[in-house]
């Protein structure tokens, strides 16, 4: 008898089952096919500034991921005022209709954005890649200012006048926008200087560039940077520790006055190249450019943010690389890393490597480093003092035309103490 009940009953059970898992799956379909998700929970809803809204992922997906997959790193640090939104509009302010032809509309960032959305997440308010246009008309009737209230929204479109949904950055004032594209660009295209929103969690959020960033090995989680980054969620909290635009500024113009600028001359290598910022700016006057540098995330950085190319940073420690190399570079720089080998004793002693640079080296070598006056220093660096760094040059390298091309700039808080370096040039 019981085999019998199991016989009959268990298949039952398991029909059971199966339906309540199939109409699961249906209505997890539909919510990932739709982009609707409909959140029981109630937000507060403030008031935020427009031009803090940086732009988000898309149907849900948060935006580092929606980054990650699309590799479109700089996405979430962008404002909403540089998106495809935006953009859109703008376009029709200068062209009118004619922006639905469609060799120009398949070419807008609104429709690429669109599609790229309906192939990874299988829609954007619909999942046929023809209806882009007409989800772009209504923004712009309502753009216009028609009252389109009688209309039912796309699929997946929240209601007119319903609050955007936001998500704060972390160690900043700007917010990742989770839902609301089009309602941000209208506001922002209408003058509007702050938008209702609702924060859809308690959870502060990195943009993919503050996580590669605290990942740099030198600045060990700390929010300094060494190298100038512009973006709007680092440019607010982050500490940038060394302009590097005043540096350049004597360099270029020391090249400049001798008559060392390219085509006369034409190779550059920054010894020590961080992130790639002195590698790019040299590229932009003329250089062949490289840089050497032993973090393999800093080089990262400039390629996301500087466009450095594949190969133009060599990724070695500075004592590999001098043993191992024969090639030669017109310009070199080498700024604020020799102390390094002073305090520490590596394996290489200081004048070991200024020798090996000086051979590298065709007609100038910027220098700086750590020294006396700084309060760190003050005592580990007791005799860097200038005179003290030209005579050590003039013994330990064949350079004997040694100039003082001024100090740096950098003594901001909390580095009152330290920097304002003396920057040489060494001419041959």
């Amino acid at each position: 008898m019981k085999k019998l009940l199991k016989f009959l009953v268990l298949p039952v059970i398991f029909r059971i089952l199966s339906s309540i898992k199939m109409g699961i799956d249906r209505i997890l379909r539909y919510i990932f096919s739709t982009g609707t998700i409909k959140i029981s929970k109630k937000y507060d809803i403030f008031k935020i500034p427009i031009e803090k809204l940086l732009r988000g992922g898309e149907n849900g997906i948060r935006a580092y991921k929606y980054a990650e997959i699309t590799n479109d790193f700089l996405r979430p640090s962008t404002p909403i005022s540089d998106g495809p939104h935006v953009d859109l509009l703008k376009l029709y302010d200068d062209m009118g209709n004619a922006i639905f032809k469609k060799h120009i509309f398949e070419e807008t960032p609104y429709y690429k954005n669109s599609l790229k959305s309906i192939s990874l997440c299988g829609s954007q308010f619909y999942s046929d890649s023809e209806k882009i246009v007409k989800v772009a008309k209504r923004f712009i009737r309502q753009y216009n200012g028609d009252d389109l209230s009688h209309l039912k929204p796309h699929p997946g479109q929240s209601a007119m006048g319903k609050p955007l949904l936001v998500r704060k950055i972390r160690d900043s004032s700007y917010y990742e926008l989770i839902d609301g594209n089009h309602r941000a660009a209208r506001a922002f295209m209408g003058g509007e200087q702050h938008i209702k929103a609702s924060i859809y969690d308690d959870e502060d959020v990195y943009t993919p560039l503050q996580r590669l960033l605290l990942d740099v090995i030198w600045i060990n989680k700390r929010k300094w940077i060494y190298q100038p980054i512009e973006a709007p969620e680092i440019m607010e909290n982050w500490v940038l520790v060394r302009k590097c635009t005043d540096r350049l500024q004597k360099i270029h113009s020391f090249l400049s006055e001798n008559r060392l600028l390219p085509p006369a001359i034409g190779t550059y290598l920054d010894i020590g190249s961080y992130f790639g910022w002195f590698v790019s700016k040299m590229e932009e006057i003329g250089y062949e450019s490289y840089g050497l540098e032993r973090d393999h995330i800093a080089i990262s950085v400039g390629k996301r943010m500087y466009g450095i190319k594949q190969g133009q940073i060599i990724n070695s420690n500075i004592e590999s690389f001098l043993a191992k190399t024969s090639k030669t570079y017109d310009v070199v720089s080498f700024l604020s890393v020799l102390h390094h080998f002073e305090l520490s004793q590596d394996s290489l002693c200081p004048e070991d490597v200024i020798a090996k640079i000086d051979q590298i080296t065709n007609k100038v070598l910027f220098f700086e480093t750590g020294q006396s006056h700084e309060k760190d220093f003050s005592e580990s660096l007791s005799k860097w003092t200038d005179d003290y760094i030209i005579n050590w040059i003039k013994k330990n390298t064949t350079f004997r035309n040694i100039v003082d091309i001024g100090r740096d700039d950098d003594c901001v808080h909390p580095f009152e103490n330290y920097y304002n370096r003396t920057l040489f040039a060494c001419l041959r």
